[in-house]
Parts: structure tokens; sequence; C-alpha cells
């Protein structure tokens, strides 16, 4: 029997250092928000399959957590820590990206801190979990054939803040192929397709993939608009790590703004960005400094219908 995913606001694998053992132990966890089915938490399974098949966990409450932060590399990488009233702490880390490590440290802080405390920000992030909800909205798609994919046919394709998911279209909690929206070197829609080239970091390697729909254009628009802002979010630390570079001749290091190798290779080798769609007017100034001061990371394109195809170079 599959879990309810409605409170879900990330899941995901990482290792969970055990107090008893010492050992890093790799679980898929799941983190809830507060709901009518009770506190924020963090369930812990010992698969994604057992999670998706509604199997044993174990549960942690995080109604008194009191500061989830980043854990020195020097002791662990890619390791953040939780601490409770109770003088409790939690450390888990992920496999190989500080990224997502950074993700979970802001997730669980909003869940768990930042809503107890009544803290408003002044401007949407697109990783808040009301952002996050509407970026896991699920599309329905025909996968055409592909010699990197044993799958093919109707499938359902989800869009997030960081990957591009494919669901089993009977069973929404298979999970078939995922590919990172940092490894895609161009996507692009036209009023029956949506189409990307994966790069060689994706797990199915390179290759171009096409997808019948007839919401090719609202599916372009999620992935041009999550994948702006990773680069918006680099381009941030880039600046701040130049500030700190012209204010000292030694730099100095900007904590919990490491990033994965090919985001920094993305950023440091651009000189400009992709603009938003041409029929966005809500460009804001801000994007418009990233795309006077970064390389291409997408390079538009005209099809032959008028619809934009955006190209990027890792």
């Amino acid at each position: 029997m599959a879990t309810d995913t409605r409170d879900i606001v990330k899941q995901g694998y990482v290792r969970i250092c055990s107090h008893k053992i010492g050992i890093w132990q790799r679980r898929w966890i799941v983190l809830r928000q507060t709901s009518s089915k009770g506190p924020c938490r963090l369930e812990k399974y010992l698969d994604e399959k057992t999670a998706s098949c509604g199997g044993i966990f174990k549960m942690t409450a995080l109604n008194t957590v009191t500061k989830v932060c980043r854990v020195a590399t020097s002791i662990r990488k890619h390791a953040f820590s939780i601490s409770f009233q109770d003088s409790a702490t939690k450390c888990l880390s992920c496999d190989s990206a500080d990224l997502e490590a950074d993700t979970w440290v802001k997730l669980i802080d909003q869940e768990c801190i930042s809503h107890q405390t009544g803290l408003v920000t002044s401007e949407p992030d697109v990783l808040s979990p009301g952002i996050q909800k509407e970026l896991q909205e699920q599309f329905h798609v025909y996968l055409m054939p592909n010699p990197k994919l044993d799958v093919f046919g109707e499938c359902l394709l989800q869009v997030t803040h960081e990957n591009i998911y494919l669901w089993d279209a009977t069973n929404p909690r298979i999970k078939l192929v995922m590919w990172p929206l940092t490894a895609l070197r161009r996507y692009g829609s036209d009023p029956t397709k949506f189409t990307f080239e994966a790069g060689r970091h994706c797990s199915t390697g390179e290759g171009l993939f096409g997808f019948y729909t007839l919401e090719g254009e609202k599916i372009y628009c999620k992935v041009h608009q999550a994948t702006l802002a990773i680069a918006r979010a680099h381009y941030k630390v880039k600046k701040q790590t130049e500030k700190s570079s012209a204010s000292d001749r030694e730099p100095l290091p900007i904590k919990n703004a490491t990033v994965s190798h090919t985001t920094v290779a993305m950023v440091n080798s651009c000189e400009d960005l992709f603009s938003l769609p041409v029929n966005s007017q809500t460009e804001s100034s801000e994007d418009k400094d990233i795309a006077v001061a970064c390389v291409p990371l997408a390079k538009a394109q005209e099809t032959k219908n008028g619809h934009k195809s955006l190209w990027r170079n890792i």
C-alpha cells in the first residue's frame, strides 16, 4: 500500500550516523510537514522501495528542533546536523552534493524553526514548500523510444527545483528515471512535444529525449524557471566571492555556499545567461544583471513554428 504524499516536503537517500556503532548507514528519509496526521517529522526507511510500498519505518518528530546547520567538511563532506531541545543531535550527509545538503538544511529550518518563530521572507523562494508543491505537478506524456532507456510509452513527467523525473503512469510511486537540471544541455518545446538533451553526467548518459504532450510549453516554462533559479543562486555566490576577494587579497570562505563542480563550471565558464521566455515581461533587474554578467547557459534558437529551444553548454 502506497503512503500518502500530500504532506511530503522532501525525500531522498542520505547517510545517517549511528550513535551506537558509529557508522554511516544509507537510508531513504522523508520530510513531512505539520498536518492533521502529526507534527513535522522525518521518516526513515530502509530504502526507497520500502517507502513507496508503505513499509516499516522509524519516525523522528521535529517539533523540538532548536537548530539545523551544515557540518564542517573536515568532519564529514556534504553533511548537516539537527539539534533538539534535549541536547540530542542527529548527523546526516548526502553522497556527493553540497547543494543537496543545503536544500535539506533550508527545508528543515523552514518547517521546524522559521514557522515557529513566524519569520516571513520578503520575496518568493523556489525552495519554499508552496512553490515546491507547485513544482511537483505531474504531466501526462508519451516517452518516445530511446536506445538509452528500456521503457517507453505513457508516463508521468515531474519538474522539481533540481531534477526532471519520470514516473510510471499506472503506479505514480514507481520512479523510472531522473535527470538533474544542471546536466541538461538544451531543452525546448513545440505544440506537440517537449524535448531535451541530457549530458554525460546523467544516469542515462548523453542523449536526446522526446515526449509527446499537449503541455510542452508549460513543461518548458517550469524547466526554465527552475534552471534560472539555480543559476541565480550560484550567481549570487559568485558575486559574494568576488566581493570578498576584492576586500582581501586572500579570499575568505563563504559558509554554506559550496556548490557542485558541475554548477561551478557552469557559472564560471559563462559570460551571459539565457533570458526568460519571450512571452514573459516579468524579468527582474537582478535577472538582467545575471544575464549581463554570466555565460550563455542557454542560447535561444527559433524553431520553424516560432517556439524557442534553449541550448546550454556545460
